[in-house]
């Protein structure tokens, strides 16, 4: 069986987690380790049950709707935060960012999902969930952040949620929508097609997301958000669910748009990196990053096939380097998200003032790449 990789969940209610349902339940069937962290119990939520609940023992009663779903979803770990519902905002803010760390640092992530930016909704807890969520995925790579919270561990992808503008274009009951919260009437943000890095295409698994959200009896709102959506359109959502790529040390592979794991090692043993090592490995993936901007504009720019081909080639090439060594510096505990282009291969590119001089000046980059790595073969250096 091939090895797992560890998906890490991060919402901020229970039945958050129904929207990515059908995608961990893919994953969790191919063996992969999922992680569903729900910051609270949902205790402040309406209850649209009155045989499900009370005011009284609500966050029980959602804390068990939680782990049914999770059940049928195949989500293999649930973890509690306990912050409040609702209040999510108001907590000391590197408090909270510190409990994400540690987490992070302890379930060692490869990809971890969230709430978007714009909270799909602006649920106040979304909203948090995600400046928390982003700010511990930066900081659980840097050892001298939270020092205290365990070993540095850099996650290799920050995913968030999305809902595309053609499916409310689909759906416009759905766009038209407002959720009723504390007196206000807050709407669904759509992300323009263009934006959304990738989609899930999970039909044989929707079932298993229905039947979750099935679980959550105490929050079916009869005038909900699908009330008035055809039911093939709401099931084409569900089996095409839809991500931003929020944050990567290891960039998705150019083409990759349907698979939130593509292009990451299956389980492959992590040597550990010499400190001595992290200087030379910061500045060969400084490197790579100022070629393969370059590349990348040249394939995108240029007129001339030939030369749009070659860059396109060299492109894979650095991409591979980059992952390498980000995961390199991951295993050495070093923040690989912070290494940035080296400016001067970019400046020098642009100096480069027609096709004959692009053509010579990325064969004699290509040289400079090669010596470089004969170089550190021959001395045994990273």
């Amino acid at each position: 069986m091939e090895p797992q990789l560890t998906i890490l969940a991060i919402f901020a209610h229970p039945d958050d987690e129904i929207g990515s349902g059908a995608t961990l339940a893919r994953y969790s069937d191919a063996g992969h380790r999922i992680v569903l962290v729900c910051a609270s119990r949902g205790e402040a939520a309406t209850i649209y049950c009155d045989e499900c609940a009370t005011r009284e023992n609500l966050a029980e009663v959602r804390t068990r709707e939680l782990e049914a779903a999770c059940r049928h979803i195949g989500i293999g770990e649930l973890r509690w935060l306990d912050w409040p519902d609702g209040g999510i905002k108001n907590l000391p803010r590197a408090a909270a960012v510190g409990q994400i760390v540690r987490l992070i640092r302890e379930l060692q992530p490869d990809v971890i999902l969230t709430h978007p930016e714009t909270g799909l909704y602006p649920h106040p807890d979304h909203l948090a969930v995600w400046e928390i969520v982003r700010a511990a995925f930066d900081a659980s790579a840097d050892g001298d952040e939270y020092p205290d919270a365990g070993a540095a561990w850099a996650a290799a992808r920050l995913f968030t949620r999305a809902i595309s503008q053609s499916f409310f274009d689909a759906a416009p009951a759905f766009a038209q929508y407002r959720v009723q919260l504390n007196g206000q009437q807050l709407p669904f943000i759509p992300t323009p097609d263009d934006q959304i890095d990738v989609t899930m295409q999970v039909e044989p698994w929707v079932d298993r997301r229905m039947t979750a959200w099935d679980s959550h009896r105490s929050q079916h709102n009869p005038n909900g958000a699908f009330t008035n959506v055809p039911p093939e359109v709401r099931r084409t959502m569900a089996a095409n669910e839809q991500f931003i790529l929020a944050a990567a040390r290891v960039p998705l592979p150019e083409g990759a748009h349907d698979d939130l794991l593509a292009g990451l090692e299956r389980g492959q043993p992590e040597a550990v990196v010499a400190a001595d090592d992290v200087a030379a490995l910061r500045a060969a993936l400084a490197f790579h990053r100022a070629h393969l901007q370059v590349c990348d504009n040249y394939a995108h720019t240029v007129s001339e096939p030939s030369l749009a081909a070659l860059a396109r080639d060299l492109t894979d090439g650095h991409q591979e380097a980059i992952y390498l060594l980000a995961r390199a510096l991951r295993r050495a505990g070093a923040p690989a998200g912070a290494v940035e282009a080296e400016r001067r291969i970019v400046t020098e590119s642009w100096r480069q003032a027609d096709a004959t001089a692009k053509v010579r000046w990325l064969a004699a980059a290509s040289q400079q790449v090669s010596a470089r790595y004969h170089a550190q073969a021959a001395t045994g250096s990273a």
